[in-house]
């Protein structure tokens, strides 16, 4: 039993709105390293620092619980999709910027015979056009499992 439960990951959040069956929740937005002591000194927690928005964009959830605008509550989400959620976010774009990256590079090189700063500047070209079709695909076909409401930790009265 012990096991499932550290397969499940849990996040608090505030509820500040409602759409339709919907339920908006903002949570608290951590960089990946923010518990780390060398923080400070650490260039990947800059370049966190630096892509993190200031704004706090809310999760959209189904309402499967009694709530109300600023009830605290306990969202779960199964940790095997976070795994899944990052390769069709990360890999998915990244596999494609390198294939087409060498093919449209290989295609110079070989079928148009192209001097190798021309080759270069296709796979450029290739790189870029394979990172947008990897995110279209994601955007387009990926469906993400959304947390799910777990419990009201505390009601705003």
């Amino acid at each position: 039993m012990e096991n499932q439960l550290a397969r499940i990951l849990r996040e608090r959040g505030v509820v500040i709105g409602f759409e339709g069956d919907d339920v908006l929740i903002e949570t608290v937005r951590q960089t990946g390293c923010s518990g780390c002591s060398s923080e400070s000194g650490c260039g990947t927690s800059a370049l966190s620092k630096l892509f993190t928005g200031t704004h706090k964009k809310p999760i959209r959830v189904k309402n499967t619980l009694p709530c109300q605008v600023g009830d605290s509550v306990e969202l779960v989400l199964d940790e095997s999709r976070l795994l899944k959620h990052s390769f069709m976010a990360y890999g998915l774009p990244l596999i494609g910027l390198f294939i087409f990256s060498i093919t449209f590079s290989k295609l110079a090189l070989h079928m148009l015979n192209l001097s190798a700063g021309l080759a270069d500047m296709a796979a450029i070209l290739g790189g870029a056009f394979g990172l947008y079709c990897g995110w279209w695909l994601t955007r387009k076909i990926y469906k993400p499992v959304m947390p799910k409401l777990n419990k009201v930790i505390s009601c705003e009265q």
